[in-house]
């Protein structure tokens, strides 16, 4: 590394890795391809094509052989496709109420999956013990077994530094300045990575969702909390410090008796997340106690967000009056993100959006009301590709962008991912 300008010496080194990874590149996009075509496609000379693929099979074992194709008058050529069925990644969501883990090869297919209750009560090392013994269980069953294991991505909700990998503040799990890195080392031997949980959905859908056609969306996460992930260019957005997408913490009404976890009032998360919704409607119900929200119906622990849902759709006038309430408030938040970065879609995703329709149609409604001109109905808002399972996928995404730029090393070191 150049000390001066922060830039890689050009080595043969360097040269032959930016090589190989534009050559494995290429092998995954095509599928299947011969030699011959990747030297018409690289323009790198056939011995040093050969030499690649002979690396990529034998050491980084990312490439293997399908066979021989069609000859054209020659010897018949030999045909490459990336190794994905033979490499598995973990992908882990650490939700506040659940963590769920996955394995999956490089394809984004599901081998396994397993969900247990999120042991918040532990703190911090009490979670990272409870994910390092999740990520275990995965990698020791018989199903992952012949297999290579190649890393894990973990996804978490809260502000991550980009240059240090440090959790400088997770409202939602109240952890301030926490490392992740240091702590898992203590557990796993795999290389673990991790980032913002919106933004590892948004990456999911770049990689094996909507990014197929789209370059430029933003995806809401709408669960416990807010946030968003933001792709621009067909890349991900971080901001000077890694912070870019803390969507819920936008103050929308100052004067708002409602506060989200960080302390503020009025903030979208406090209006509108599912802990925003929940608090509401327990404060309501103080108001008024006549309806499927009272203490004739539910404890106070019991009035939950889908609780609030599920007495709306009934027809019940307090909670319709808190989920209308919350869904305007969220359709002035992501009027403000089409505003500010003219995206080609907004992707939906989390909990919340189980309510389909019921929440779509408002949404957009409450969009269209608060939209300048034309701006806003030219922005498609969709339901994630993956469903409950964007965030995994997203948490996989990592890890295959590293299998490709052949990041993944055998120091089998932690480490925060930009």
């Amino acid at each position: 590394m150049d000390a001066q300008n922060k830039q890689p010496l050009v080595t043969a080194g360097y040269i032959n890795k930016l090589n190989k990874i534009k050559v494995l590149h290429l092998i995954r996009e095509e599928g299947e391809i011969s030699r011959a075509d990747i030297v018409k496609r690289t323009g790198l000379s056939a011995p040093t094509i050969t030499r690649i693929s002979d690396d990529l099979i034998n050491k980084e074992n990312l490439v293997s052989m399908a066979g021989m194709g069609q000859s054209s008058g020659g010897r018949r050529p030999k045909i490459l496709r990336f190794n994905s069925k033979n490499n598995y990644v973990v992908g882990i969501d650490l939700g506040t109420t659940f963590v769920r883990g996955a394995i999956s090869n490089l394809d984004g297919e599901f081998i396994m999956e397993r969900e247990v209750p999120t042991e918040i009560n532990k703190g911090f090392e009490g979670v990272m013990r409870q994910i390092a013994n999740l990520i275990d269980t995965l990698t020791s069953r018989e199903l992952a077994k012949g297999k290579t294991v190649l890393g894990v991505g973990l996804a978490v909700a809260g502000l991550i530094n980009k240059q240090t990998g440090i959790i400088e503040y997770s409202p939602v799990f109240d952890w301030k300045n926490v490392n992740v890195k240091a702590e898992l080392r203590k557990y796993l031997s795999l290389p673990v990575f991790y980032d913002n949980v919106s933004r590892l959905t948004a990456l999911g859908e770049l990689w094996y969702g909507i990014g197929k056609s789209h370059d430029n969306f933003i995806s809401v996460n709408l669960g416990y909390g807010i946030g968003a992930g933001i792709i621009a260019g067909g890349k991900p957005f971080y901001g000077a410090d890694g912070y870019a997408g803390e969507f819920g913490h936008m103050v929308l009404d100052s004067d708002s008796p409602m506060k989200g976890r960080e302390g503020i009032a009025g903030t979208l998360e406090a209006l509108s997340s599912g802990y925003g919704i929940a608090e509401t409607a327990k404060m309501e119900v103080q108001k008024d106690n006549s309806g499927m929200l009272s203490s004739k119906h539910l404890a106070q622990d019991e009035i939950t967000a889908k609780a609030v849902i599920e007495a709306a759709k009934l027809g019940d006038k307090l909670a319709l009056q808190i989920f209308d309430n919350a869904i305007m408030y969220l359709g002035v938040g992501i009027d403000g993100l089409i505003k500010l970065f003219n995206p080609e879609k907004i992707v939906l995703s989390g909990g919340l959006t189980l309510s389909g329709d019921f929440l779509m149609d408002k949404l957009k409604k409450s969009i269209s009301q608060h939209s300048m001109g034309n701006l806003s109905r030219k922005v498609e808002i969709v339901y994630s590709t993956f469903g409950e399972n964007a965030t995994l996928m997203g948490a996989f995404s990592m890890i295959l962008i590293k299998v490709l730029n052949l990041e993944i090393d055998n120091n089998n070191n932690t480490g925060y991912t930009s």
